[in-house]
């Protein structure tokens, strides 16, 4: 069903003036609303008009300044929040992640522009590394980074920061993760899925998006 509903409407990716997936193009004058997450806040697979973010950004009003990059964990977050908030005029900042970090490293031991989605992440899939330096990367995430008491730890500090953000520039922040699926029943889910039919249903999303709205103050 899903696939044949995509082939009859096919998805057509649109960025905007800065490369990030909304139509609104990015300028300081418009009051608009910060979306921070993954993939499943960039909408892979969806319309862009079936995802939580796009929805929740017609509900509250203002521009939608969707910074989400898919692949990517709340240091990319933190970072391109931190790069766009002089710039942009910040009304509410919506976060959706999983709840545990994928790390973002930079190239030549120099942080790369803020406001732009390249980073280096570690890739820990595979074991024919031959590289020694990615080997030792590897191990160094394996060991160190992947505890489950340090990846707690890195994501407690970012969502901190975020909300210190939020604070100095005096705009609301929101926080969900993928927890408040734990008692989602996916046997009554018939709706549509992403069209990569890995990504979250069109359901899921507006599950996220009822959260969200639950929370508004």
């Amino acid at each position: 069903m899903s696939l044949k509903y995509y082939k009859e409407n096919p998805i057509e990716y649109k960025f905007n003036n800065y490369g990030f997936r909304t139509p609104d193009d990015f300028n300081d004058t418009d009051e608009g609303n910060i979306f921070l997450g993954c993939s499943h806040t960039f909408g892979t697979g969806h319309h862009l008009e079936n995802t939580w973010a796009y929805k929740v950004n017609k509900e509250v009003g203002g521009k939608f300044w969707n910074l989400s990059q898919g692949g990517t964990g709340i240091q990319t977050d933190y970072r391109l929040l931190l790069g766009w908030k002089d710039d942009l005029k910040i009304k509410n900042i919506f976060h959706f992640t999983k709840p545990h970090p994928r790390f973002e490293f930079f190239y030549d031991n120099s942080i790369l522009s803020l406001k732009l989605d390249k980073s280096y992440l570690v890739d820990i899939i595979g074991d024919t590394v031959s590289n020694p330096e990615e080997k030792y990367q590897r191990e160094f995430y394996i060991k160190i980074l992947s505890d489950i008491q340090y990846s707690n730890y890195n994501q407690l500090v970012h969502i901190n920061a975020i909300k210190g953000i939020a604070q100095d520039i005096n705009c609301n922040y929101y926080y969900l993760t993928n927890r408040i699926f734990e008692e989602y029943d996916e046997s009554k889910d018939d709706s549509v899925q992403a069209r990569e039919l890995q990504h979250y249903t069109v359901a899921k999303q507006n599950f996220i998006y009822d959260n969200f709205l639950a929370n508004i103050k």
